[in-house]
This record gives structure tokens, C-alpha cells and sequence, in this order.
């Protein structure tokens, strides 16, 4: 069977918590940016959601070491999760 894609009504809501992150360097280009993957995981370990971020401008030049771009990441993550 092909996959088929149908409307789920009424909807189903989902509450996750997220405790974890990771991050992946994708691609750095020298003194402009840096692409990064993050990955989010519950309380089991497991994958919640991923998302890239691309860091450049002030943010990029500020990145000195990994816990500035820890920081920053984790900023960027609660920002969009906050209503």
C-alpha cells in the first residue's frame, strides 16, 4: 500500500517535555557564519524534533567557545517554544 495522508478531526493534542539537546556543526564558513543541527529528546531519549539555526553577524563573531554557542543555542530553543 503507498502511503495515504487523511485529516485526523477531531484533533489530538500532545504535550512533550523537552530535557535534552544536541548540536551539530553542519558547515562553518570562516569568519561569517555557522550552521548548526539541534536535536531535541524527551525524558525517554527520545527524538522530539529537530531544527537548524544559522548563527552569523554579532552572534558569529561573539562565538569564542562552545559554551557561548551551548548558551546561545539554548536561548534560541526556549524563545520559540515561549507564548
Amino acid at each position: 500500500m503507498n502511503s495515504i495522508e487523511f485529516p485526523v478531526y477531531p484533533n489530538i493534542k500532545k504535550i512533550v517535555t523537552i530535557c535534552k539537546a544536541t548540536i551539530q556543526i553542519l558547515e562553518i564558513k570562516m569568519f561569517e557564519s555557522v550552521r548548526v543541527a539541534v536535536y531535541l529528546f524527551d525524558s525517554n531519549n527520545s527524538l522530539i524534533e529537530s531544527k537548524q539555526y544559522n548563527i552569523e553577524g554579532q552572534e558569529y563573531t561573539e562565538w569564542t567557545d562552545d559554551a557561548y554557542l551551548v548558551k546561545l543555542i539554548k536561548q534560541k530553543i526556549q524563545q520559540s517554544y515561549i507564548v
